[in-house]
């Protein structure tokens, strides 16, 4: 006992009844009053018992380690000593224990109030706690299934028998899709920012999110929540536009009308209706919400730290999409943006194609005042065509129009390159003319259009350099006349050097000719970095944003799974922003494409302006010679 007290600590010495000094011995940490409730008064015999010792012969039994010779009596006082000291030196561990309690306990407390009052006086740092909250369990939760609880099986491998099927494993993830879709929407259009904008974009394309996802983020494409009334929007236009009696909202000085109700929302303004008192002209003012450009830069950067563990094949495409949001914010850039695109596109286009023109008389850096374009948004226009197609043939209008996108999306009905879906079309009219009369054969040439919009913005990009690369369905619309398009939101135009378009004319043409090793030197000449340079990955993937997404691409992976495949055989370095944007281009007008059956290669489309690109390029280079 002794040797084993001194483990511990120092012995002390005292005076024992004979005058010999022996030692008093502190208590070890593993002999506490707990351990020992009753020695103080229990008999030596339950001492003994509980030690070890033998008393008949007044020394350790042979099982114990060796200890000096102690009389009955002197063993009583040793566990009475022992009792009393462990007492003692409980309650002082306990009180050194209390102070270092009570500072945690502090900090803690300091720290909560810190989040508390920061989220209260800063709008961007409550964001950020709001979306960490909100997303962490849920990814916890996701990255739990995924990894543990129902793991992916690996081909060909017996060892992964015993985990969960494919069936099983959809079925645990649906369970994920209902619980948490519901609460990712009600946040979604609460916060707006640039998480309403990251909905919209991956809403683009059927294999990007689940279904029970992409039912709620494709109706944001048009029915973005109103994040300023009425009233609230008069009022800033009017001290915008420096107009007496803004506080009252009078905007009557500039406009004869204007209506409260927005006639379409975005992520960072919305679009109101109004009438200029000069001119009579019926126009559309787009309004940008207050204080929109600090809260989505806040946005992008959680976003981007977010994606850097969650999806790191996607850190890069954040890089460019901070860096494109640089002039979103700037209306009167924006305007600029405009007119440069329509002194490109009109010439050649205007017979298919309006493009707005602003007034910069009535424009600042926050409201954008332009022509109005007298239509529809080109998915709402399909919808009423289909629902009309509906009613004639008496069904009911909503589960037909639900009907034909479903079957598109689960591949019913497959999609068709534009001439088959041309002859496809034909062939329908003749036969609904046919059956129900003139009139029920009408309908949009969905394959016409999609190759119009392909056609006019390789036009710009290849032959003008100057390109609207934020073409998603909400800036596409389908006029009056049911033919003509309107393109409108120019806030994200890039210019092209004319050195990246010839690199950029050489890469289109090596993809028409499905030529990886060109595709790959060209890519690479564009600006592309990437770990091993991987001919066979590079070829694939950057066929796959620039050019088509056939089977022989995508090979049975959906998008977020292809893209991770990519970036564990070939890690992105650097993404040049001009050929990303060119890439997003091709990729929102072909995935607008395929929502309605009509798959399209870029390419194909864009190889005769790739061509005359480099002619005129290298004249030019021969002419400075």
């Amino acid at each position: 006992m002794i040797r084993r007290a001194q483990q511990f600590s120092k012995a002390r010495v005292q005076l024992g009844p004979s005058g010999q000094a022996r030692p008093v011995r502190p208590v070890p940490n593993n002999l506490r009053s707990s351990s020992f409730p009753t020695l103080q008064n229990a008999p030596c015999s339950s001492f003994s018992a509980a030690r070890g010792f033998s008393w008949a012969s007044s020394a350790p039994s042979s099982s114990s380690p060796s200890l000096p010779s102690f009389s009955r009596c002197q063993w009583r006082r040793e566990a009475g000593l022992y009792h009393s000291f462990s007492s003692t030196a409980l309650e002082g561990s306990k009180q050194a224990q209390k102070p270092k309690r009570r500072l945690f306990l502090k900090g803690v407390g300091a720290v909560l109030a810190f989040v508390g009052i920061a989220a209260a006086v800063d709008e961007g740092f409550r964001r950020c706690v709001q979306f960490w909250v909100l997303v962490l369990p849920m990814y916890g939760h996701y990255v739990y299934v995924d990894k543990i609880s129902h793991p992916k099986r690996k081909k060909d491998d017996p060892a992964d028998v015993a985990k969960p099927t494919e069936e099983e494993r959809s079925a645990a993830f649906e369970v994920l899709h209902q619980r948490y879709s519901p609460i990712i929407e009600r946040a979604t259009r609460d916060m707006r920012g640039f998480y309403l904008k990251a909905a919209q974009i991956c809403s683009m394309r059927d294999d990007f999110l689940p279904e029970t996802y992409l039912k709620w983020t494709r109706k944001l494409q048009n029915e973005a929540p109103v994040a300023v009334p009425g009233l609230e929007a008069r009022r800033y236009v009017a001290k915008q536009l420096g107009l007496k009696g803004s506080y009252d909202g009078d905007v009557s000085a500039v406009f004869s009308e204007w209506q409260d109700e927005p006639l379409g929302s975005a992520s960072i303004g919305q679009v109101f209706r109004a009438k200029l008192r000069e001119t009579g002209q019926d126009v559309a003012v787009k309004v940008q919400s207050p204080g929109i450009e600090h809260l989505f830069r806040l946005d992008i950067r959680t976003l981007k730290f977010f994606t850097s563990f969650a999806m790191p094949w996607a850190v890069e495409n954040m890089n460019a999409i901070e860096r494109m949001f640089e002039s979103e914010f700037d209306y009167m850039l924006e305007l600029k943006n405009m007119e440069a695109v329509r002194a490109v596109v009109l010439p050649s286009w205007g017979d298919r194609v309006k493009i707005p023109e602003p007034f910069r008389k009535y424009s600042t850096p926050r409201v954008l005042t332009m022509e109005l374009l007298q239509g529809e948004k080109l998915v709402d226009g399909v919808r009423r065509q289909l629902r009309r197609i509906a009613t004639v043939e008496g069904k009911d209008p909503v589960a037909y129009e639900e009907e034909q996108f479903e079957a598109l999306r689960n591949g019913h009905i497959k999609a068709r390159s534009p001439t088959v879906t041309r002859w496809k079309l034909r062939l329908w009219s003749w036969w609904r003319w046919i059956r129900f009369g003139s009139g029920a054969g009408e309908f949009l040439d969905l394959a016409e259009v999609m190759e119009t919009l392909l056609r006019v913005h390789g036009e710009q990009v290849l032959k003008h350099g100057v390109f609207n690369a934020d073409p998603h369905p909400g800036n596409i619309l389908l006029l009056k006349d049911g033919k003509t398009l309107g393109l409108i939101d120019f806030g994200q135009v890039m210019e092209l050097e004319p050195e990246f378009r010839r690199k950029l004319a050489n890469l289109y043409i090596a993809l028409a000719n499905r030529d990886p090793a060109a595709v790959t030197k060209w890519e690479r000449e564009c600006g592309m970095e990437t770990t091993y340079q991987k001919q066979d990955v590079r070829f694939r993937v950057c066929s796959f944003w620039m050019d088509r997404d056939t089977e022989d691409i995508l090979q049975d992976l959906n998008l977020p799974d292809f893209m991770a495949w990519a970036e564990s055989q070939d890690p992105v370095l650097h993404y040049p922003e001009d050929l990303y944007l060119v890439s997003r281009c091709s990729f929102m007008i072909r995935s607008l494409a395929l929502a309605f059956g009509v798959q399209l290669s870029t390419a194909q489309y864009w190889r005769p302006y790739a061509e005359d690109a480099l002619r005129e390029l290298e004249g030019k280079k021969s002419n400075r010679r």
